[in-house]
């Protein structure tokens, strides 16, 4: 009989919420604990056939998917999808190529000679000037979670930065990467998609809400609001969002992703939707903290307690004010997709904003893939 695997380098609750649905579903998923993909062995894989790659670490989770291939298993997500996800440059490269709609990008190696620094900068500088202006974004080519992103608005703030990460390191090993800034109308989407057997489609998507105008960073790990947004009532965000899924999937069986769009609307005042994200944040404090208050806990414990509270807040009228404000803006809106994640965080926020639960999808995948095998 053939099984399924979670390889997991920390167990967070998105790895618990999977394995409860999982179980439930009478899925029999074999969790496997890696510091080091590369020991992973025939013997590891004893009958299974599919393995879930939830390693946090991008380094790890490239690693795990080479390793898990060369054991001759299928790996949600692939190596190429996974090395697409951990580099910023190559997702923005493959998805100008097929035509979607990006922020203008500007990649620069680091100085071949370490002590020419001062010319590169320089040139960085000018180039960025001309083709970006201001304010650009630094983004860490391999970074996440928000962290390393700075918007710069001058080019003595530029020249900083670059003198600051002139040298390769952990999140930065080949160069810089600077990005057109693009104002958001206080919020961008996450949008989750997957790839199956009949075909890749739109699973779900959340709003993530920056909670003033100076915090142009949305993510949920840093405070972003996440609200629930029915994208397919948007046919053109549909089509690009798609388009973009089936670029970075489009050689895959399987695969399950996340990507980060920002949309633009002309001739609005945003400040509506700050006021009533400021309503909506004491309740949404009062979620992470009971979440980090108990992640040491068995996540079963505690999880229905979670739901109860998303639950009252989604019921609040600033909520749901806000909810029907942003679907209203999306109507006159353009995408700029820039981002693409292959280990997505989703059981606090995604699920339970949007009422559908990515873990599902997870299991699904697993489940075809499963009896495909069989069938072979």
């Amino acid at each position: 009989m053939s099984y399924a695997a979670l390889l997991y380098d920390r167990l967070t609750i998105d790895e618990a919420e999977l394995l409860l649905v999982a179980d439930r579903r009478g899925l029999t998923l074999k969790k496997i604990f890696t510091k080091d993909p590369s020991m992973l062995s025939e013997a590891d894989l004893t009958d299974i056939r599919i393995v879930v790659n939830r390693c946090e670490s991008k380094s790890r989770a490239l690693e795990a998917a080479k390793r898990v291939t060369e054991l001759n298993r299928t790996v949600i997500n692939s190596y190429r999808v996974e090395e697409l996800c951990a580099n910023k440059i190559k997702t923005i490269e493959l998805l100008e190529k097929g035509g979607v709609k990006t922020p203008k990008s500007l990649f620069k190696p680091f100085p071949k000679v370490l002590g020419d620094s001062d010319s590169w900068i320089e040139e960085v500088t000018e180039e960025a000037e001309a083709k970006l202006g201001y304010p650009v974004v630094f983004k860490p080519t391999h970074g996440s979670w928000g962290r390393g992103i700075v918007k710069i608005d001058c080019r003595e703030h530029l020249m900083e930065t670059l003198r600051e990460n002139s040298k390769p390191n952990e999140i930065n090993p080949d160069g810089v990467f600077l990005q057109e800034y693009v104002e958001k109308p206080g919020f961008d989407l996450r949008i989750v998609v997957y790839k199956e057997k009949r075909g890749t489609d739109i699973l779900c998507c959340i709003a993530r809400v920056s909670r003033k105008p100076e915090e142009f960073r949305t993510n949920t790990h840093l405070g972003g609001l996440p609200v629930g947004i029915e994208l397919e009532h948007y046919p053109e965000h549909v089509e690009e969002v798609l388009k973009a899924a089936k670029i970075i999937m489009q050689e895959e069986k399987y695969g399950i992703i996340a990507l980060d769009a920002m949309p633009q609307i002309e001739d609005i005042d945003y400040n509506i939707v700050y006021k009533l994200t400021s309503k909506c944040v004491e309740k949404y404090d009062e979620i992470r903290r009971f979440v980090d208050e108990n992640r040491f806990k068995r996540y079963i414990e505690w999880k229905n307690e979670m739901e109860f509270m998303f639950q009252k807040l989604k019921m609040e009228d600033s909520y749901i004010t806000l909810r029907n404000l942003m679907s209203n803006l999306l109507e006159n809106s353009s995408l700029k997709i820039h981002e693409a994640n292959s280990r997505f965080d989703y059981a606090m926020n995604t699920r339970n904003a949007t009422g559908v639960n990515p873990a599902e999808k997870y299991v699904d995948l697993c489940s075809e893939a499963l009896s495909n095998c069989q069938l072979s």
